[in-house]
């Protein structure tokens, strides 16, 4: 059975004298599953919107006429608007693109993952911060469906400051960052982390382990 986790929203009316801000912000941290608060004023009666869709801060909404201020728990990230390069994907799944894991927002939909063809040397994707820059955590998200251990296997995390023309071999010229064993859980969040921060430009991540199956990932984050 496939299964998949979904996008969750609950209102609740901010009471009149209350600050919308302040009383969204309080709601969101006593709902588990909450990411984001935004409170809506647009209506007779303000509301505020709980969802469990993550935000990063600093991701840009191009269309800004219906939009709402929104607060997000998400630490503000270096992946978010990041060059993307990666391995050929997979031709079957064009909605599932690589720039889904830089355009800053993730709704546990399938088609804001990122899917990579089955050969070996497909299996991997390079973020480009355009500098070094300082971090010490990258955290990857599985697919939340149970193929998830099959496509995200044996993930092998490396950074680096120069451009590497022959990727993935190339990686090897990289520092190792960590590496993530064994298959991942329907939908594991992935919080790999350096014990002390890291200075570098590029951010190389492979999936080693050959299942037969493609490499995909839902979301990523570098803080």
């Amino acid at each position: 059975m496939t299964t998949y986790s979904t996008t969750l929203r609950e209102s609740h009316p901010i009471p009149q004298r209350g600050n919308p801000t302040y009383y969204c912000s309080q709601a969101c941290t006593h709902v588990d599953w909450c990411n984001v608060c935004c409170a809506d004023s647009s209506s007779s009666t303000p509301t505020c919107i709980l969802s469990n869709i993550i935000i990063m801060p600093t991701y840009n909404e191009i269309n800004k006429s219906d939009a709402l201020t929104c607060y997000t728990n998400s630490p503000k990230d270096l992946a978010t608007n990041a060059v993307i390069t990666a391995g050929q994907q997979l031709s079957s799944q064009p909605l599932r693109r690589k720039e889904n894991l830089v355009d800053g927002i993730y709704s546990f939909h399938p088609n804001d993952w990122f899917v990579t063809q089955s050969k070996a040397s497909e299996r991997w994707f390079v973020l480009d911060f355009g500098q070094t820059v300082s971090f010490q955590h990258v955290v990857l998200y599985a697919q939340n469906n149970d193929h998830s251990g099959r496509r995200f296997h044996t993930v092998e995390v490396r950074v680096g400051n120069m451009e590497v023309t022959t990727p993935p071999s190339g990686f090897a010229a990289y520092i190792l960052f960590s590496v993530f064993q064994g298959g991942a859980t329907t939908g594991q969040v992935v919080n790999l982390r350096s014990p002390k921060p890291v200075w570098a430009r590029f951010v190389s991540v492979q999936m080693l382990q050959d299942t037969g199956h493609e490499f995909q990932v839902a979301h990523v984050e570098v803080y």
